[in-house]
């Protein structure tokens, strides 16, 4: 994974950096690192994975707000793994049926209506995800 800083002299340098180099390759140690860092979309959540980071000086309270973002943020991950896997998994149902079916070519119109039916099969998925995120991300600030 290529990681980068939010600091805006970082996002250039990382601009500039060539992808075959070492610079931001590894995970960066959050107990050595000045300002939080940002990774590529992950290959199945497509969700950018942050390393916050550890200041010496950091209170309880920004202790308590970071690690409750990291737990925010993995929860997230893991909700878009679980439901992108399973997109995935239907989508290449939905073709296999259809090429056993002898459609070979699926049209634009009928990919729709896989989406539309996968949408309105995980409704309220979708409604329990958004009012968690929103809970989380309120307590988050109030706690």
């Amino acid at each position: 994974m290529i990681f980068r800083s939010l600091n805006i002299n970082n996002i250039r340098r990382f601009c500039s950096a060539t992808k075959t180099s070492n610079l931001y390759l590894k995970k960066p140690n959050p107990n050595e690192i000045q300002h939080d860092y940002i990774g590529p979309p992950d290959r199945v959540s497509n969700i950018r994975p942050f390393v916050r980071c550890v200041r010496p000086d950091e209170n309880n309270a920004e202790k308590k707000l970071r690690l409750k973002r990291v737990e925010v943020e993995e929860w997230n991950n893991s909700f878009w793994s679980r439901h992108n896997k399973r997109f995935y998994e239907e989508k290449q149902d939905f073709i296999k049926a259809h090429n056993l079916a002898g459609v070979q070519d699926i049209s634009a119109d009928k990919m729709s209506e896989f989406y539309k039916s996968f949408l309105d099969k995980n409704r309220k998925l979708h409604v329990l995800y958004n009012f968690s995120w929103k809970n989380k991300i309120l307590l988050k600030h109030i706690t």
